[in-house]
């Protein structure tokens, strides 16, 4: 009888030490998943400032810039005696100079809109050759003597349903960017039908024949503030933003790595 109790006990108490086993066993699981998750939280907190403080430095020195150079010139232009013959040229840099202040400040805008989801798109059917010809007629400012402009145009009766702004918006970042780095040679914007697993696209692409981008540089690009050359005016969000808009659209986007002659930057947008 005695022996029947003892081993009673013992199983009743086997069975509570596996419980309680069992459970302390779920908690230190419990406490661990907690742990990383606050650190993980810890670190994009962290990360966020780091984020926002990069973003106010670059933009206070961006911005600073031609806001400078639009109110020096204009007190130059106020002054009673300054000459009539260089009145054209300040003002072609003060009219300059507020143009790259808009484009950042719509940058900045455009930016915080995408990572927000708070952007517009409006969807509609568009004429794919129209869109690049407006593109190339808009950047006509960008022009240097010695570098050409190209269209290559297989397909000029192309509709697809996109954002036509929106588009435009990724091929003039594009474009953009090609003309600050190429000196001589050409820039050509191109877009063709292509299938991808199955499926039909449009690949755009621009190409030029200027400096190039290395291999280790063509991640960065896509990155906030990334920037080929410091000296260059600019942000360093127009690739950024690009990335995120042909996102949406339902495409890619990358830098060609088998093209050494300059640079092709290639997208892809649902047919």
């Amino acid at each position: 009888m005695i022996t029947s109790l003892i081993a009673l006990a013992l199983s009743i108490f086997i069975v509570i030490l596996t419980i309680t086993y069992s459970r302390n066993q779920r908690l230190k699981r419990k406490l661990e998943k907690n742990t990383a998750e606050l650190i993980e939280a810890k670190e994009m907190a962290e990360e966020s400032n780091r984020l926002k403080s990069a973003f106010l430095a670059n933009m206070s020195h961006e911005i600073r810039t031609p806001l400078n150079a639009i109110v020096g010139f204009s007190n130059l232009l106020a002054e009673p005696d300054f000459p009539e013959e260089e009145k054209i040229q300040v003002s072609s840099i003060i009219a300059n100079n507020s143009e790259l202040l808009l484009t950042l400040i719509t940058d900045i805008l455009d930016i915080s809109g995408l990572e927000t989801g708070k952007l517009h798109f409006v969807f509609k059917d568009i004429n794919v050759g129209e869109i690049c010809t407006q593109v190339l007629n808009t950047s006509g400012h960008l022009k240097k003597p010695g570098v050409e402009y190209k269209f290559v145009n297989t397909e000029p009766d192309m509709v697809i349903r996109s954002d036509a702004h929106r588009l435009s918006q990724v091929l003039l970042n594009l474009v953009t960017n090609a003309a600050k780095f190429t000196e001589k040679g050409e820039i050509a914007l191109e877009y063709k039908q292509i299938e991808c697993e199955g499926k039909q696209e449009l690949m755009f692409s621009v190409t030029d024949t200027g400096c190039g981008i290395s291999a280790e540089q063509h991640y960065k690009l896509f990155e906030r503030f990334g920037k080929l050359d410091d000296f260059k005016q600019g942000a360093g969000l127009g690739l950024a933003i690009s990335k995120q808009i042909i996102i949406k659209l339902g495409g890619r986007i990358w830098i060609d790595p088998n093209y050494t002659n300059g640079a092709r930057f290639c997208f892809t947008h649902p047919v």
